[in-house]
């Protein structure tokens, strides 16, 4: 795999009724190049996905210029958080993503709080037309989450691209088509659109270290990391179809077990890899019954981390 590494800043246009995710964004994106280019170039880049071949990874969106703190106990890098600092701490979950070649340690103590979006929960009704109000079952008041961004608030998406199978063009165009009709849940309705701003190649700092960062919700591969020296939180991910898939009689997809972004890795072996972790669903291990073939990106690019942990 020749490996190309990408990032992607956006402009949100509107409100988003889903969450960024890496794993949910290259589902779309999948959609978006068979409505572009055909099924079958689809069919041919999806080939040898889940036997570590993909050709794309992408990651979560992120503030423009941040990355992430990575899920390791401060304890462990021997900082020492004042009890009385720490509900502050917690909140403080970005990294500036310039200072990345610095040691992990004197990384952390740059950390920031989100900004510029809100997280909202609203209740949507829907209307019984023979009675005129709501009821139960499909007419009863649910809740959804949505986020909302400032003006000013700009987004970076990093994807990892096989440039031999998938040309860096291709992508910037089937990420604005994605844009334009809009991302996730409600995109019918407004929600979810973008402007693709600026592409830039991204490379990280070279280290030695086995640790990493990961940028995406990932299924981890055992044989390549140390269990004992990982750290993540757990992720079911319930998903659905997209597309017209969504309008069949069975658009969920079987839950996958995951490890949440910003997972901290250390590797068996030194020299990390642009990516990390293994290509779910397929003919072989299917995770849809409505569509067998269907994949899920259990892949996450990986950020090299000068860290070292306390025996």
């Amino acid at each position: 795999m020749q490996a190309q590494i990408c990032r992607f800043t956006l402009q949100p246009r509107s409100a988003f009724g889903t969450a960024l995710a890496g794993d949910t964004l290259f589902g779309q994106l999948c959609w978006a190049i068979r409505e572009r280019f055909g099924e079958a170039r689809l069919t041919a880049l999806l080939a040898g996905y889940t036997r570590g071949q993909p050709f794309l990874v992408v990651s979560d969106a992120f503030p423009a210029g941040l990355l992430p703190r990575p899920s390791v106990p401060d304890f462990l890098l021997g900082l020492d958080v004042d009890p009385a600092q720490r509900k502050q701490a917690r909140q403080r979950t970005w990294l500036p993503a310039a200072d990345i070649g610095r040691p992990l340690r004197e990384w952390l103590e740059r950390a920031t709080a989100a900004p510029h979006q809100r997280h909202d929960v609203l209740t949507q009704n829907t209307i019984n037309r023979l009675t005129g109000t709501t009821g139960t079952g499909p007419f009863a008041p649910r809740q959804v989450a949505r986020t909302t961004f400032a003006a000013e608030t700009r987004l970076d998406v990093y994807c990892i691209i096989d440039a031999t199978r998938f040309a860096l063009d291709e992508l910037a165009q089937v990420l604005g088509d994605v844009g334009h009709t809009g991302f996730g849940r409600d995109s019918s309705t407004g929600l979810g659109k973008f402007d693709l701003l600026v592409r830039t190649e991204q490379t990280w700092p070279h280290t030695a270290s086995r640790h990493a960062l990961s940028l995406a919700p990932c299924a981890p591969d055992p044989t390549r990391t140390e269990a004992s020296a990982c750290f993540y939180q757990p992720l079911t991910r319930f998903g659905r179809h997209g597309n017209l898939a969504a309008l069949t009689a069975r658009p969920y997809k079987r839950p996958v077990l995951m490890m949440r972004t910003a997972a901290f890795l250390t590797l068996r072996e030194p020299g990390i890899p642009p990516f990390f972790g293994s290509g779910l669903g397929g003919i072989d291990a299917p995770i849809s019954a409505a569509i067998p073939a269907t994949v899920h990106q259990g892949y996450a690019p990986l950020v090299p981390l000068d860290a070292e942990l306390r025996p």
